[in-house]
């Protein structure tokens, strides 16, 4: 028996639908309508177009020349466009630490509620959730490594920015940003 780890309810149906496209090549409404369907989430083809609609689902065809739905959050890494998470990240990371399946991000006072909502937006399967303070976000992880490699994949986005980050020998330690 599957234990049901989120409400019935449309954000979080839509937000499952970003999640799904965000990670699997999916052809149709119908397919799309199999896999919420296998995930317990049962919902009609009309009330499926509205959610596409909702959350910006466009179908394109993928490098292969395959015809699939994508959102402007599907695929993107950080760093890709630069009016997504990698802005976002260079103007409010000042550090980040893993403690084991935790990335704890250090922005300016004001500004934690910003990067962890744009993180939770981000469609990054490995991110559980955030929780924001005034100047700190815990991202909770999948796994240890996750959180080491996110901490990591920011750094080297706010890095590219041009802002010297200060990085200790510990793998893992924390790492802040000059200002």
């Amino acid at each position: 028996m599957k234990i049901v780890t989120t409400p019935q309810t449309m954000p979080a149906r839509r937000a499952r639908i970003a999640s799904i496209l965000a990670t699997k090549p999916v052809a149709s409404q119908h397919e799309l309508g199999q896999l919420l369907l296998a995930e317990g989430i049962r919902v009609t083809q009309t009330t499926l177009s509205r959610d596409l609609e909702s959350i910006g689902a466009v179908k394109q065809t993928d490098a292969s020349g395959r015809v699939r739905y994508v959102t402007h959050a599907a695929g993107a890494e950080f760093g890709a466009n630069p009016d997504s998470v990698s802005r976002i990240v260079a103007d409010v990371l000042i550090g980040a630490e893993s403690a084991q399946n935790i990335a704890v991000l250090r922005t300016p006072p004001g500004a934690a509620h910003y990067l962890a909502g744009t993180l939770d937006r981000s469609g990054a399967t490995d991110i559980v959730g955030t929780v924001a303070g005034d100047d700190t976000v815990l991202v909770v992880m999948r796994t240890a490594e996750a959180a080491l490699e996110l901490c990591a994949r920011l750094l080297r986005v706010a890095e590219r920015t041009g802002t010297t980050i200060q990085t200790s020998a510990t793998t893992g330690a924390r790492q802040r940003r000059s200002s």
